[in-house]
């Protein structure tokens, strides 16, 4: 078909075929666009829900460990349960199942499933919610167990046990210098989601690997779960999976039916992934959030959360209708134009013959002798009146005969001033033909003058131009006909003036749709203005923007986000993106406006829910806050965030600068704050404020990602917490008589020296054995007594001699280690005959002057620390052997 056409024909053809492709692309990058904005924020909503509600309980597990557990009371039951014999640990099974008993069964009022104490070795001494089963190993089954008793440190996360699974809050037990096992606080998933349904309104379900339940769930409780029918590879836990979701399994089983790949991909990825899909006529997006194992890290089950989202399938049927007439009209469009084209290449071939015909002097002619007013008229022009030259006599009479009525007076007037004045003229005008057809003509005529400049003789040519008249019809028809389509856009198209009342020059057809007003209404300010429907607390931030847009020279699209008054009088949120143009050095806008209303009211719930939080949570971008909760404002005593910003721009610049805890001395750019928190382990990403009566708090710093480029921060108090850990710090990492460091510190110190040697090759640190020249002597003649005295008296006078960074260690005895950073065999030299030097001339109580013994090294890398305290004991054997009092370093 497309060798048979003209050029021209062929460009209409693929301009139709590329105009069809173009806006069905474009249909379908908006509507895939608008499914992945939604499922990104679904998966942010549901993400930050779901860290926000295991903060609340790690909150509530917090305060029984502190208040109710770690208590002397009952570590003082459990003291000597480990060295105990099989009667004696039923003993202690007992008390201690008497003396929480009460506490446990009031637990449930915080949603807690489990208590469950393990000795340090790992076995299971007492479960609560299974008191008869005990004694079993929990070493590679309970994996957080096993780290909290081989640190010494809390952790918290979700893992499989031996009867059920839950997120797990594991504590170290201590007393009295002696480390005496762990205890288990958990929160069963059936509570977690429950607290998730009552924020989401949604579907939930769970599943669990089950290779994880098989290795490690009892026997005997493996009944508790049932096998995933969409996943043979997982099993639901019956307590929550109660009945089959019928929602849930049958959308996954068609999206895994047509997406198998696809989906399975995404399930392997370990990390959180959802689709949209529509459900006996409703649009749903389905969730699967993963659950990790708290050690590993590695996925070990899924949170399945589908909810319907109505606006979303409104927002594609809208996209899809739009293209279905788009379809319909451009098709309507190129027929016209395809037809017009035809009929120009017709009458172009026509206009070619008429041309050459003119040439020769037989068409569309006429002329007129001034001297005898004879008119004549070529043959051409007799056919285009449709009538013979037998039948009438050319005239200037008779050839106004055939004028249409409603063009005769025009053209009566311009013959007379053509004849009166000798003014040339061109006109079109409609003539009416002898067989009654109207028909457009083009008339142009000029006079031949002579000498005098007296007409003597008029000519003229008369062209049928009815099918170019057709073609500029038709073609302004399309023009409307495209026009009809832009505004049936789902959004608002429109232009504007940018003026005080922001005159609308333009609208589509979707304002109705959105806000309820008729066109007429607001065009031209007919009834009401732009302006004065824009939302009055945000009319004053558009117009400012305006005004300043309008003395830019941006030439970029650019969007702002405020309220429209509807017609009913009820307001919604509206993304306004719009370019300024320019016409005659004029300036207008031309944009679309967006209805945002439902993620805004999305936003705004999930606002809401952080507000209810106990806990300090802000939304900030790192630079500037963007939203507080409630908690915020009362503790800071601020009445709102405009309130705050009047002193502050971010919360960070209120951190104490305090060694212990995170503050922005520590940090280049102080705008990254949260990124560099996030560098951090949980467990030091702590900060201290002072609240608005000036006492100082601490607080533990939660971080979750939202969108562009925002941060929810939480911030929960953990003051009380960390007062107890610095006391219990303080109690545990010190000799109890001299207050110098234990033995037990130094294993963790030294790590940290050898870390920071390792990182900067050019530093080192130095090992100094320390013991007093004939102390036995000091126990014999004086006491013992007087020998602790004296022991107190040397840790002071060594640390008042030695940088902060230096590490006094008492070792045994009468003996000491010295840690020192930054040093040379120099430096290391010249700092120990300082400190000798000093305690010889310092008078001790009761036994005046003694003198100590020094064996030194520098730690070598890559090497064990006891390697360099072998050698540091050689040094101080030498020192000692060649008369005491004396310093050697190798």
């Amino acid at each position: 078909m497309l060798l048979n056409m003209n050029n021209n024909l062929k460009i209409l053809f693929t301009a139709f075929i590329l105009t069809t492709v173009t806006f069905v692309t474009i249909i379908f990058y908006l509507i895939n666009n608008k499914v992945e904005q939604q499922l990104e924020s679904e998966k942010e909503i549901l993400d930050v829900t779901y860290k926000t509600i295991i903060d609340s309980y790690k909150t509530n597990a917090n305060i029984i460990y502190f208040n109710k557990l770690d208590t002397k009371e009952v570590k003082e039951i459990i003291f000597d349960a480990y060295e105990a014999n099989e009667t004696q640990k039923n003993r202690i099974r007992k008390n201690l199942h008497e003396e929480l008993l009460y506490m446990y069964e009031n637990m449930h009022s915080f949603k807690i499933k489990q208590l469950h104490f393990h000795l340090k070795d790992n076995e299971s001494f007492l479960r609560f919610h299974r008191p008869e089963k005990f004694g079993d190993s929990l070493s590679n089954i309970r994996t957080t167990v096993m780290y909290t008793n081989k640190n010494r440190q809390a952790i918290q996360g979700f893992e499989e046990g031996r009867v059920f699974n839950g997120y797990r809050f594991v504590y170290p037990l201590s007393y009295k210098m002696k480390y005496l096992g762990s205890v288990e606080i958990s929160v069963s998933m059936n509570a977690i989601i429950k607290s998730l349904n009552k924020e989401l309104k949604a579907d939930i379900d769970f599943i669990i690997k089950k290779e994880v339940v098989d290795a490690k769930v009892f026997n005997s409780e493996i009944s508790n779960y049932r096998l995933c029918e969409t996943n043979n590879a997982y099993y639901h836990e019956k307590s929550i999976s109660k009945k089959k979701n019928i929602i849930i399994e049958d959308i996954t089983e068609d999206y895994i039916n047509t997406n198998k790949e696809e989906f399975l991909a995404k399930k392997d990825s370990n990390k959180i992934f959802n689709f949209t899909s529509t459900y006996e006529d409703k649009r749903y997006i389905t969730t699967y959030l993963p659950i990790k194992n708290a050690i590993s890290k590695k996925k070990v089950a899924y949170l399945i959360i589908t909810r319907e989202h109505p606006h979303l399938q409104s927002a594609i049927n809208k996209f899809q209708t739009s293209l279905m007439f788009f379809i319909i009209l451009n098709s309507l469009f190129f027929y016209f134009l395809f037809k017009s084209e035809k009929r120009k290449i017709q009458l172009k071939h026509k206009d070619e013959i008429l041309d050459e015909l003119q040439v020769m002097g037989h068409i569309g002619y006429w002329e007129r002798n001034n001297v005898n007013k004879k008119l004549t008229w070529s043959e051409e022009l007799f056919k285009i009146l449709e009538v013979k030259e037998n039948e009438i006599t050319p005239s200037y009479k008779n050839f106004m005969k055939f004028i249409h009525k409603e063009d005769f007076k025009r053209i009566n007037t311009i013959y007379k001033k053509f004849f009166k004045n000798l003014l040339d003229y061109k006109a079109e005008f409609r003539i009416i033909t002898n067989t009654g057809r109207v028909i457009f003509v083009e008339q142009e005529a000029h006079h031949i003058l002579n000498k005098e400049g007296k007409a003597i003789r008029s000519i003229g040519t008369l062209r049928d131009v009815t099918e170019i008249k057709k073609f500029q019809i038709e073609a302004e028809y399309s023009k409307k006909e495209f026009e009809l389509l832009v505004s049936n856009i789902p959004d608002i198209v429109y232009k504007r003036e940018i003026d005080k009342t922001q005159t609308i020059t333009y609208l589509n057809n979707s304002l109705k749709n959105i806000l309820g007003y008729e066109n007429e209404d607001l065009l031209f300010n007919s009834r009401i203005s732009f302006s004065q429907i824009i939302h009055e607390d945000d009319l004053r931030q558009v117009e400012y923007s305006l005004e300043n847009l309008a003395k830019s020279d941006i030439t970029k699209a650019i969007t702002l986000k405020y309220r429209l008054k509807q017609k009913s009088g009820n307001s919604i949120w509206i993304s306004d993106r719009f370019k300024i143009m320019r016409k005659d050095n004029k300036k207008y806008l031309e944009g679309i406006i967006s209805d945002i209303n439902s993620q805004k009211n999305a936003y705004d719930k999930l606002y809401k829910f952080i507000d209810l939080q106990q806990n300090i949570v802000i939304l900030t971008d790192g630079e500037k806050l963007q939203f507080a909760n409630k908690s915020f404002f009362e503790f800071f005593n601020y009445r709102n965030l405009s309130h705050f910003l009047q002193d502050y721009n971010c919360i960070c610049e209120l951190f104490l600068d305090d060694n212990n805890y995170f503050n922005l001395t520590k940090i280049e750019n102080h705008n990254e704050w949260v990124q560099e928190l996030q560098k951090l382990p949980q467990t030091s990403r702590i900060v201290a404020i002072n609240d608005n009566n000036g006492r100082k708090k601490s607080f533990s710093v939660t971080i979750n990602s939202f969108e562009n480029s925002l941060f929810i921060v939480s911030f929960t108090d953990i003051t009380e917490t960390i007062l107890m850990n610095q006391e219990l710090q303080q109690k545990t990492i010190h000799d109890k008589l001299t207050n110098a460091y234990n033995r037990e510190y130094f294993e963790l110190i030294n790590k940290k020296f050898i870390y920071e040697s390792d990182q900067n090759p050019t530093t080192s640190f130095a090992l100094c054995l320390v013991d007093i020249d004939f102390f036995k002597k000091v126990n014999d003649t004086f006491g013992h007594d007087v020998g602790d005295i004296t022991l107190i008296d040397l840790v002071k006078v060594i640390n008042s001699c030695t940088r902060k960074e230096d590490i006094l260690v008492r070792w045994g005895g009468e003996e000491f280690i010295l840690l020192m950073k930054n040093v040379t065999d120099e430096t290391l030299q010249s700092s120990l005959e300082h400190i000798k030097s000093v305690v010889i001339k310092h008078e001790f109580e009761i036994i005046g002057n003694l003198t100590c013994s020094f064996g030194a090294t520098i730690y070598k890398k890559d090497e064990d620390i006891k390697d360099t305290i072998k050698r540091a004991d050689i040094n101080l054997y030498t020192a000692k052997k060649t008369g005491r009092n004396k310093i050697v370093i190798s």
